[in-house]
This record gives C-alpha cells, structure tokens and sequence, in this order.
C-alpha cells in the first residue's frame, strides 16, 4: 500500500501545446530483426509475453498479475538517455491494464523519483505521473509528486500514437503527438542516479487482461 507522508518537494505543473520535432532524436530500434534484440533490450516477462510481430515489438498482458509489470528495459549505456521516443498502439485490451514508458528519473537524497507516461486503452485516457520511492531494494512509495491527463476521452485502441518523455534535472516532459505537451518543473533539482532504470510495457494494478499493445519505432535522445 502506498503511504502518505507530507509532501516536502513540490512539482510545479504547466501545460501548453507544441509541434514534435525529431532534431537530436537518434533511432534505438525499429525491431526490423525480427526479435527482440537482447543487447539493447533486457526482458522482464513474468506478465506478458513479449515478442515481435510484423516489425513491433508486442506485448500480450496475461490476466491475473497484479502489480507485475513487463518491461523491455535500455540496457545500452542508460545514463546517457535523456529522453525516449516511441510508436504505441493497442489491438485489444480489458480493464485496467496501462502500455508505458517508465523510468526512474533522479534521485532526492538516498530516494528516487518515479515517473511514468501511460496510455490506459480500456478507460480511454493518456496520463503521466510521479511519485518520490525510497531507496533499494525495498522501493517503497512514499507520495504522489503529481498527476495529470491529456485530452479526456482519448480513444486509444485500434489508434496509434507517437509518445515521448524528456528528463532534466529541473523538470520532466512529456508529450503526445496531436494533444500537445505536459512540463511538470521541480521546485529543488534532482541529482543523477549511479544506476539508472528506463523501460517500456505493460502494468495492471488489479491483475486484468488480456491486453495485447505494440511498441515501434524507438528513439532515445542522447547527452
């Protein structure tokens, strides 16, 4: 259960709408291999099955795993990735099951921020959020940073969409091509972390699926 605390670091949240632009943008991996490549990706797959289909990378969300998210994880040279960029579409998918970029973005003394950009097909809504963690290995939620949507309702299955979330050390941005750009801005700075965590997949707090969600076309921004 997450716990509550008073809330000592602050987000201050503006939205306005923007173009995309891939200036500086350099393509990670389109999946044209035919499989998932296990040097730029490493595979966490207890809740879905994750493979490649027609050139994406698809991810089956298998119902009855609840809070046992599946990732495809960076595994080359993470630290240098300040931002990623990425195609997502979903065919089908029931209850609460979200298709994401996630990622641990900085730290706040020994704790960390998490933060994540999801696209929840079955309630038709596009959010991000934050939240502060403790440190490892127990990682535990110690309060909401912030939350905010996009337009509301967004129809997302049979639809794809180009997602991106930035991080800098004062302020994380995300944005959806065609409903604009969210900048959630620290009030206090965070600090680098030694061993970074970015991923994309799948979550369902309640253990519902299936859900079937596919990732193409992924872009980092490098520092």
């Amino acid at each position: 259960m997450k716990q509550k605390i008073p809330v000592t670091f602050f987000l201050v949240l503006t939205f306005f709408i923007t173009t995309n632009s891939y200036a500086g943008w350099e393509l990670y991996d389109n999946f044209s291999s035919g499989s998932i490549d296990t040097q730029k990706w490493r595979i966490e797959y207890s809740s879905a099955n994750i493979t490649v289909q027609n050139g994406r990378a698809k991810f089956e969300h298998l119902s009855g795993n609840p809070n046992d998210p599946s990732y495809l994880i960076f595994n080359q040279n993470p630290e240098t990735i300040k931002g990623i960029k990425v195609t997502i579409s979903s065919a089908t998918c029931v209850g609460d099951v979200r298709v994401r970029i996630g990622a641990y973005v900085g730290g706040v003394g020994v704790s960390q921020v998490w933060s994540a950009l999801e696209l929840q097909p079955n309630d038709e809504r596009i959010y991000t959020y934050a939240g502060l963690e403790g440190p490892p290995p127990n990682y535990i939620w110690l309060y909401d940073l912030h939350y905010a949507h996009f337009e509301n309702p967004i129809q997302i299955i049979g639809r794809t969409f180009t997602v991106s979330k930035m991080f800098y050390p004062d302020k994380i941005v995300d944005e959806v091509d065609g409903y604009g750009k969210i900048t959630h801005k620290y009030e206090t700075p965070l600090t680098p972390l030694a061993d970074p965590f970015m991923g994309i997949g799948t979550r369902s707090d309640n253990g519902d699926g299936p859900c079937i969600a596919y990732f193409d076309n992924v872009y980092v921004y490098l520092e």
